[in-house]
């Protein structure tokens, strides 16, 4: 029999002195005693606490305590109710039971009374929980073995995502609206990768360390349930539901076949590594996303030891008009061969799923990155490009982190170029539609519209300076210091005759190293672009871009890390002197 906890006692009755002996009675018995002396105050209570036990003085108010024993029956069903009466209305007591209650009791009460009564009471309370309790464990059995026998649909899965795919779907049959699937990314890895999902996926990470997974599950309200093996992480499971869908059945069925899980999804993780053909993702050119973990790591490991460089890139691509709705797996497959024809020989793509890609780019650094960025994104996006030719639904961003710059384990430098490449998804390029615009309307399109350009970029967002002309030498000398001192640097900007913010750059130039190029257009003879200042830095740890007019001179500028932004400069400040300095 399971120990009984102590239990609620609602005592409704006036006696002082019966009162006083309940009191000392349920301190003994360390029971939780509530006293009313009146009978709606004893309705209140019993409304408010759902007690196991309550005592009812039936001839308080002219014996209307007999219909508030009725009234505690209809509120607590699972409440037991003892009516209690004087020698003189012993016939109210046949009533009471007539009405509900479990018994009488004839005042004055003894403390012997009141203990038998807590006992017997207790006990009642201690089967009940025992019978649910087993009656529980034998439905979560039933449901438990249900769900073993459609686990040979994970067993012959072919693949660790398509294991973590259907076993998602099992769970979602099982009870789960919202289910999340992660696994290892690779043996002995600390990282966890997203390989199956049922419902929605809003903000879910891909690729994430734990200890993030259980922050957006206590964020997003969704259980967790570990399924280890011999004390290693086989996979983490997120489930969510309402509250019409309780998670209770399931979460009870896990918990006893969740080693069986663990197990299969162990085996056929060891049969993915031992196939030949893990390597490559079956249904395409990429590659999977435990070899592309593999490579990263062995890179990461030369790069530190030989002082080498390297890129990597996330690929989000999603429905133009519905982003929560993922592109058909034949539409992300195009992608694939879109994006690795564009690529050298010598980078690792890999197709984490439908909706996302990594870019591995050996011996690359920021400027080599950014170059790739915007290869993809034209061969995708482009007027020649993969949506153009069609799939108008496509949609596409794109983010880099470089070595050690931005990073210097995988789960950094994935972190940080996902989140570029939601800035570059956000991007008032995008947003304010800049790629239609001229130079001088871009700068006025930001200045009216700052607010709305720069809602979800944080730091990339555009920001508003105002400075003397003066002083934009001393701004153009420490953005030049600042991007060179990271290696490589490619600058672009605009020169006038007298101060501009071109001569600043070649006078900054003059104390830096060899690895910077520069770029400088003369547009003082467009009427339009006479007075606007131009300069962007693209370096190995991020893009700078700057656009403002010079007016008695101040300069108004608008400027922003934004890389989308900084690639529109480029070329509008190409276009404007008859140069392509943008493949």
């Amino acid at each position: 029999m399971p120990i009984a906890l102590p239990l609620r006692v609602l005592f409704v009755a006036d006696d002082r002195e019966t009162i006083r002996i309940v009191q000392r009675t349920t301190l003994t018995t360390r029971d939780e005693l509530v006293i009313a002396t009146d009978l709606a105050d004893g309705l209140a209570k019993a409304n408010a606490l759902t007690p196991e036990l309550i005592f009812v003085d039936i001839a308080m108010g002219n014996a209307a305590g007999l219909a508030v024993v009725h009234h505690l029956r209809a509120l607590n069903p699972s409440s037991t109710v003892y009516a209690l009466t004087h020698q003189n209305h012993l016939d109210l007591g046949p009533q009471a039971v007539a009405l509900g209650a479990h018994g009488v009791l004839v005042l004055p009460l003894s403390g012997d009374e009141v203990f038998s009564t807590l006992s017997q009471v207790r006990a009642q309370c201690a089967e009940r929980a025992e019978t649910s309790h087993l009656r529980r464990e034998a439905e979560a059995s039933r449901r438990a073995q249900k769900l073993a026998d459609a686990l040979a649909q994970v067993i012959a899965a072919p693949s660790r995502r398509d294991a973590a795919e259907r076993l998602s779907v099992l769970l979602a049959q099982a009870g789960a609206q919202r289910v999340l699937t992660y696994l290892p990314a690779g043996e002995g890895s600390r990282q966890l990768v997203r390989l199956g999902t049922v419902g929605s996926a809003d903000r879910a990470p891909t690729f994430c360390e734990d200890f993030e997974l259980l922050a957006y599950a206590q964020l997003d309200q969704l259980q967790v349930v570990r399924l280890t093996l011999e004390r290693q992480t086989s996979a983490l499971l997120l489930l969510g539901s309402d509250i019409t869908h309780p998670l209770t059945p399931l979460l009870d069925s896990l918990s006893i076949i969740g080693p069986q899980i663990a197990m299969i999804l162990a085996l056929v993780i060891e049969r993915e590594q031992t196939s030949r053909g893990a390597m490559k993702d079956p249904s395409s050119s990429a590659y999977t996303f435990a070899y592309f973990v593999d490579v990263a790591g062995r890179e990461i490991d030369r790069a530190r030891r030989h002082a080498r460089r390297f890129a990597l890139a996330t690929l989000g691509v999603e429905q133009r008009r519905d982003p929560t709705v993922s592109l058909l797996r034949s539409t992300a497959i195009e992608v694939a061969e879109n994006v690795l024809a564009c690529v050298r020989d010598t980078d690792i793509l890999a197709r984490v799923d439908d909706s996302e890609f990594y870019l591995l780019l050996p011996e690359t650094g920021g400027i080599g990155a950014h170059a790739c960025r915007r290869r993809v994104m034209q061969q995708l996006l482009g007027p020649g490009g993969l949506r153009n030719s069609g799939h108008p639904e496509l949609d596409a961003a794109m983010g880099v982190a470089t070595f050690p710059q931005d990073g210097v384990d995988l789960s950094q430098l994935l972190r940080v170029a996902r989140h570029r490449a939601d800035a570059s998804r956000a991007s008032p390029v995008r947003r304010l539609g800049l790629d239609r615009l001229p130079l001088p309307e871009i700068l006025d399109a930001l200045f009216w519209r700052l607010g709305e350009a720069s809602q979800g970029l944080g730091l990339a967002a555009p920001q508003i300076i105002e400075l003397p002309l003066m002083d934009v030498v001393g701004l153009a000398a420490a953005a030049v210091s600042e991007a060179a001192r990271s290696g490589s640097t490619r600058i672009v900007a605009s020169q006038r005759s007298g101060l501009s913010i071109g001569a600043a750059v070649r006078a900054a130039l003059s104390s830096v190293r060899d690895e910077v190029s520069l770029d400088v257009a003369d547009i003082s003879t467009q009427p339009a672009c006479r007075d606007l200042e131009v300069m962007i830095l693209i370096a190995e740890h991020g893009t700078y871009a700057l656009l403002g007019r010079t007016t008695q001179g101040l300069l108004r500028a608008v400027h922003s890390s934004d890389p989308v932004l900084a690639d529109l400069l480029v070329q509008r400040l190409g276009e404007a002197v008859g140069m392509r300095w943008i493949d």
